[in-house]
């Protein structure tokens, strides 16, 4: 859209700006009319406690010595934890304020608006450069995704409260929203660098710069511009997706950055009186929107591939309304919800999953149905199947190593029989300056080391855009899935001239087939088979290895034990969380040394 349509689309709704996101308003008088959804109850509930939990406790200094432990050690944790636990108690205390009469709620809410104000930056510290004077100068005025989400989330609850929060509370939020992150951005003479990212930070932060100025500009000839340059940013957000829609940083991100995406649109379409919508113009955004249809395996287990987590909620919210945009979109089961406020406290979100949730119509569209599918640009094949009353998933990727939030991981494969991930991805570690510096490779999780995929003469995938894979031949039948890779480029072993990966699945029986193929130019060294697994593994009977979960169920891995020596390893993994957690490394060390080999191994359920 040119610049003259859009400021006409502004001009023509200008006197409409007092009406933005009303639904949520109307939305809070339902539920406290007592709005039959069972939804709306558990966030209700969900949101009530955790406001009533942060009424007990004082508001949480952020001190220096937590601030300064990023460039200290490299530790994010610590700053981390007080910060967003502040923005969760500002979503808490404004969502309860919307739903609840309890009086004690405005006077919180305006206590926490005060002290994010009064912080140093928005910023988090893994996000600024303090070294230099110059730039610590202007670490006030920097805008990073939490800046930008702290503006969102300060300027909507000045415009659903400006008649109940304190005039000093309104002016005060609105004033550091504009010195902070408008002014910076209107003025700033160059381009942030998030703004021509192709991952979630240009939807993140442009979104959320572009509904604050929506909030915060009634006069379209100043709101214009700043919107031309957040539809700039978002152009380039959805050019870091496949023609197919796929999120190579995995499902979190897309819910991530996504969903700012969606939650401008929406406000913008308000804004101009639905004469710009970009959910309707964007013809990629609705492949995108219908991406979790493919990575969600079974119930809330995802395909994890990237920094993702292993399971993952909907967003009733989010779902809700490109539900309503878009016929043919399916979710996965209702009965995992996403927190109603995250870890991070993400104002858009909660709010939306209050504003926009629709139980009719998701329980209308709810249940994936149990068939295989490939994204042939991303590489990623995922197959769902049931036998003997046990839903069976796999998923295996090729791709690069080089992909946004990378791990090297080309070959690499989920397999999932009824809940239980006997072959995992180890997601997401825990975020420190290591993990997305120099070391990120020597960290289990982002090596080829944690990840189910060969060792060759003792090395381990290269990290690089041209270390990458080749499909070969993608088979979808009745009765049975092939997936075949040639995965000779994703190592830099001289030598290797010819290595495929099979995939062979027997959706009648349940078993999966791995079938390695290797051609050297000389003998190699040594050839390590790796699966990584969360169960304890041990050896059975001769060429056997069996997996056991704590319910009883047991999962068989074979291979020819005059071929392969079976060895088991535990190693730690510290996940996003910082949890601990045992991995168990099992290797099949090939005993041959012929420049030729063929290697296969099967996994199947012991019923």
């Amino acid at each position: 859209m040119n610049s003259r349509l859009l400021l006409e689309a502004l001009q023509a709704a200008e006197t409409h700006h007092a009406s933005l996101f009303e639904e949520v308003r109307t939305r809070s008088v339902d539920i406290r009319s007592g709005m039959d959804n069972p939804l709306l109850t558990a966030h209700r509930i969900e949101i009530r406690q955790l406001a009533d939990q942060f009424l007990a406790q004082p508001i949480e200094a952020l001190p220096f010595s937590a601030f300064r432990l990023f460039q200290v050690n490299g530790s994010r944790k610590e700053f981390e934890k007080i910060y967003f636990d502040r923005r969760r108690r500002l979503a808490a205390f404004a969502i309860a304020a919307l739903l609840e009469e309890d009086a004690a709620f405005i006077p919180a809410l305006e206590d926490i608006i005060w002290a994010i104000c009064d912080e140093y930056t928005w910023c988090l510290p893994a996000h600024l450069n303090v070294q230099d004077s110059e730039e610590e100068d202007d670490a006030p005025r920097h805008v990073d995704l939490f800046a930008s989400e702290t503006a969102h989330a300060l300027s909507e609850i000045c415009h659903l409260f400006k008649d109940r929060l304190d005039p000093q509370i309104v002016k005060r939020a609105r004033h550091e929203v504009i010195r902070r992150v408008l002014n910076p951005y209107m003025q700033l003479k160059r381009v942030f660098g998030w703004e021509t990212a192709t991952n979630n930070w240009s939807a993140v932060c442009a979104g959320s710069i572009g509904m604050a100025a929506i909030y915060m500009i009634q006069d379209s000839r100043i709101l214009m511009p700043v919107l031309n340059r957040v539809l700039e940013a978002m152009a380039c957000f959805l050019e870091g997706f496949t023609e197919e829609g796929a999120c190579l940083e995995g499902l979190g991100y897309w819910y991530y950055g996504f969903g700012y995406y969606v939650y401008f649109a929406e406000l913008l379409k308000q804004r101009t009186g639905g004469r710009v919508d970009l959910l309707l113009v964007e013809k990629k955004a609705q492949r995108i929107a219908e991406f979790p249809q493919f990575c969600f395996l079974q119930e809330n287990h995802v395909a994890n591939f990237s920094d993702c987590g292993r399971t993952s909620g909907i967003q009733p919210g989010l779902f809700s309304r490109l539900c309503q945009r878009i016929e043919q979109l399916r979710i996965p089961s209702l009965s995992h919800r996403s927190n109603s406020i995250d870890h991070c406290g993400r104002f858009a979100t909660a709010m939306r999953d209050l504003a926009w949730t629709d139980y009719a119509l998701l329980k209308k569209r709810e249940g994936l149905p149990l068939r295989s599918e490939f994204l042939q640009e991303a590489e990623w094949m995922v197959s769902r199947c049931q036998v003997n009353g046990k839903l069976f998933s796999f998923a295996a990727k090729g791709g690069h190593n080089a992909e946004p939030h990378n791990h090297n991981d080309i070959g690499h494969f989920v397999w999932i029989v009824d809940g239980v991930r006997w072959l995992e991805d180890l997601g997401a570690g825990l975020y420190t300056r290591q993990y997305f510096g120099d070391e990120r490779y020597s960290i289990l999780c982002n090596s080829s080391a944690g990840h189910s995929v060969p060792i060759i003469n003792g090395c381990f995938q290269s990290e690089g855009e041209q270390y990458r894979s080749q499909v070969v031949e993608v088979g979808i039948q009745d009765g049975r899935d092939r997936f075949l890779l040639d995965l000779r480029q994703a190592y830099d072993v001289p030598h290797l001239h010819k290595l495929e990966r099979l995939f062979d699945l027997d959706k009648q029986q349940g078993k999966l087939t791995i079938t390695d193929s290797y051609d050297f130019t000389e003998s190699p060294t040594s050839i390590t088979e790796r699966f990584i697994t969360l169960y304890p593994p041990e050896v059975g009977k001769e060429g056997e290895i069996i997996l056991s979960a704590s319910d009883g169920q047991k999962l068989r891995l074979m291979y020819d034990a005059r071929q392969l020596n079976a060895a088991i390893q535990t190693a730690e993994h510290l996940d996003h969380s910082g949890n601990a957690e045992t991995v168990y490394l099992v290797d099949l060390k090939s005993v041959d040394t012929a420049r030729q080999q063929v290697i296969s191994m099967t996994l199947e359920p012991m019923f």
